[in-house]
């Protein structure tokens, strides 16, 4: 199947910027039967500073200044200078489903039913209007009659994709597909994405999309249409709190107008995106803007995914998965953790309490919470906080503004995580990524990084050798993928290893797919099998990848995991491939 091309970049709000390219490049592709992003194990690898984001080809992404203005007014159609690309490096990513070429030129144009993560249910009101809410993502919306709306299975571990669609505008066939010019159909995708990561506010958001689409916009063609932006402005659309629309245009090929309402609460991010050809939009936007009013978003929506469980040989303690850590710390602390983001990066020191060192920083505010003092200290306007709970303290400082940002129930979990151990650190000080919803852990890498949340349903995303700055790294590391799922809720999952490995062994015969066995792993069986193909790495570059697949069935339930890497690395990183997976237990 064709190669999916992956960005590792920071890029919150990727997915949503990179949607109406999506469009563009799948309806030019339909001839190849591919439709690879409804695929039930098809996934992303790899982030950088703590976000993931996956392009189809043409797309690009950048790192992106972080600084917003404060207010912003509206623009009639303003070109926007070229993004920078250099930022931006290509891996390929080849997951089960890329190997598997099972898919028809229909099937590929019909819907494709997401893994179930988000539980919905559907009241009928007056007028044949219906009400669907999404209570995993906090979402509810009421569609006009003739109206749907489905979770299509999002490529991103920290994203859930919902799409809006009438099935009187949708073709028939692929050939039809094929035919249409891109924005010829109007179409809506609302993005829902998990930022914890990046603790960026609205308008912080909204710039990182504004620089993505721009930039992927401009790689749709090579590089020598500048998109324009005719909307940046605050606005008040039900729940949606910014608008930020734009057009391309590459005449005859196709004309897309793109409008994005945007809000962010309590680190998710929601983005509702109408997309369609530019004649095409005061026909239709009246009901789009209906339908994003009728949106209601709940308060107090859990993503968190596992944890990250540390053992230092003092002490163990459970941090977040978006976090970094190194022990013994710094300043004499047992351990230092550090979140990810690019703008609100703060460092957090755990200390046995009696340890806490001296500081010029003056307590203003104390209070207790679930039995955890809590003191925010402060040196002129600069916070400090602290967390103090059975013997042991975090000291929380914000690296990049003048007041933490991080949820203080986050930060009181942690502290009560904390208990004397002299169980060994992990190899290479690293830690175990436990994820008890899904029923496994594995032991990770110091340096590494984890994307997990529960908007995104089974997958986890695993970087071994963490955020890699793409512009000066020659060798593309190892990625890596953890899909679970079962036939109740995904077509494509078997029920048991032998089922797989019939399915696997039928599509050998007309794919790359070899070296298919079963075999036991700490005492699990295990099917296994290897996938070597060239993929692009950059324009006009192409490497070699190899990827091995680990596939478990336990009660039904598939676990799934994806090592992958350019073929001239394998056997530098073949040892901790297998050390990686030989972590891997059931819980």
């Amino acid at each position: 199947m064709g190669a999916r091309k992956l960005f590792l970049a920071a890029a919150a709000g990727a997915v949503v910027a990179g949607t109406a390219v999506y469009v563009v490049v799948r309806r030019r592709r339909v001839d190849a039967a591919v439709e690879e992003d409804f695929d039930a194990f098809a996934g992303p690898v790899v982030v950088k500073d703590g976000a993931t984001t996956t392009a189809k080809a043409g797309d690009a992404s950048t790192n992106v200044d972080a600084a917003a203005p404060a207010a912003s007014t509206e623009r009639k159609e303003e070109p926007l200078p070229g993004a920078k690309t250099g930022d931006a490096a290509l891996v390929g990513n080849k997951l089960l489903a890329e190997a598997l070429d099972e898919i028809d030129v229909q099937t590929a144009v019909e819907p494709r039913p997401a893994q179930a993560n988000t539980t919905e249910s559907s009241v009928s009101r007056k007028g044949g209007e219906k009400k669907k809410d999404f209570p995993l993502l906090g979402l509810s919306v009421t569609l006009p009659p003739d109206w749907e709306i489905r979770e299509d299975l999002s490529p991103f571990p920290n994203v859930a994709m919902l799409v809006v669609f009438n099935k009187d505008m949708e073709p028939q066939d692929a050939q039809q597909q094929q035919l249409q010019e891109a924005g010829s159909v109007p179409m809506i995708v609302v993005s829902v994405e998990d930022i914890r990561g990046d603790n960026v506010e609205l308008v912080e958001f909204k710039e990182r999309c504004k620089e993505l689409a721009i930039n992927q916009m401009l790689m749709m063609t090579g590089g020598a249409i500048q998109p324009l932006v005719t909307k940046d402005a605050a606005v008040q659309e039900g729940p949606f709190r910014y608008a930020l629309e734009y057009a391309q245009s590459l005449p005859p090929l196709y004309e897309i107008k793109v409008l994005n309402l945007m809000e962010v609460r309590n680190s998710i991010a929601y983005t509702f995106q109408i997309m369609c050809a530019p004649k095409l939009m005061p026909k239709f936007k009246p009901v789009f803007m209906k339908i994003a009013r009728s949106m209601r978003i709940e308060e107090n929506i859990d993503t968190t995914l596992g944890h990250v469980e540390l053992h230092t040989g003092e002490v163990k303690v459970d941090i977040d998965t978006t976090w970094g850590w190194e022990y013994p710390g710094k300043h004499d602390a047992l351990a230092t953790f550090t979140t990810s983001s690019n703008v609100k990066k703060e460092e957090i020191n755990l200390y046995a309490q009696a340890a806490v060192p001296e500081s010029a920083y003056k307590p203003r505010e104390e209070k207790t919470v679930n039995g955890v003092v809590i003191v925010s200290a402060y040196d002129g306007a600069q916070q400090q906080k602290s967390f103090t709970c059975n013997g042991y303290t975090l000291v929380v400082k914000p690296l990049q503004k003048a007041t933490s940002s991080l949820a203080e129930k986050d930060l009181v979990a942690v502290v009560k995580s904390v208990a004397p151990s002299t169980l060994p650190p992990k190899p290479k000080k690293g830690g175990t990524f436990v994820n008890a919803e899904h029923g496994y852990q594995v032991d990770i890498a110091g340096g590494s990084r984890i994307v997990a949340s529960r908007i995104g349903g089974g997958s986890v995303a695993y970087a071994p050798k963490g955020p890699v700055d793409g512009a000066a790294s020659e060798e593309q590391p190892p990625a890596v993928t953890i899909r679970v799922g079962s036939p109740e809720n995904d077509a494509d999952c078997m029920g048991s290893l032998e089922e797989w490995t019939e399915r696997m062994k039928l599509e050998a015969a007309e794919s790359d797919i070899r070296e298919i066995k079963q075999t036991k792993i700490n005492g699990e069986p295990c099917l296994t099998f290897i996938s070597q193909n060239m993929e692009e790495i950059a324009p006009g570059q192409r490497t070699e990848v190899r990827g091995k697949v680990f596939i478990f069935v336990r009660d039904g339930k598939t676990t799934l995991l994806r090592w992958e890497m350019e073929s001239g690395l394998w056997r530098k990183f073949e040892r901790e491939m297998n050390a990686f997976v030989e972590s891997l237990r059931f819980i």
